[in-house]
């Protein structure tokens, strides 16, 4: 973490003790997680933190680069520490997001010349293993 705190405020982010909270949440939470998420978890020992501060200081992040935005819960945006490319897979039984490592097949393809690409985001649903195997035991 320490070394995306540098390079954030190499890019000139002000790291204020509410922003370095956020992020710490973001960075160890075991799913990716929402703003309410974010603002429910930190609101203890922040009672001064707001929403909108969680939320201002998420696309602060964002636009540096340094974290994603997800739109793969039906209308809730999550946010992916991970800023490196890569696909994630919902499941709809837990509401668990992982993250899948595989190359997209349409990256590079004839079909891209002449263009652009800035970004490949990949939403894949279903049921996670731990769900199916629990449902089996059932």
């Amino acid at each position: 973490m320490n070394e995306k705190i540098e390079r954030l405020k190499k890019k000139g982010v002000v790291m204020t003790i509410q922003r370095m909270a956020v992020l710490e949440f973001l960075e160890n939470s075991a799913n990716h997680s929402t703003v309410e998420e974010i603002y429910t978890g930190l609101k203890k020992k922040y009672p001064t933190l707001s929403q909108a501060t969680v939320y201002t200081s998420l696309q602060v992040f964002k636009r540096a680069g340094e974290i994603q935005e997800l739109s793969i819960r039906k209308g809730k945006v999550c946010f992916d520490p991970n800023p490196k490319p890569h696909h994630h897979f919902y499941c709809e039984e837990c509401k668990k997001i992982l993250d899948i490592n595989i190359d997209c097949p349409l990256a590079g393809k004839q079909w891209m010349e002449g263009h652009k690409l800035r970004d490949i985001q990949a939403y894949l649903y279903g049921t996670c293993s731990y769900c199916v195997k629990k449902t089996k035991n059932k």
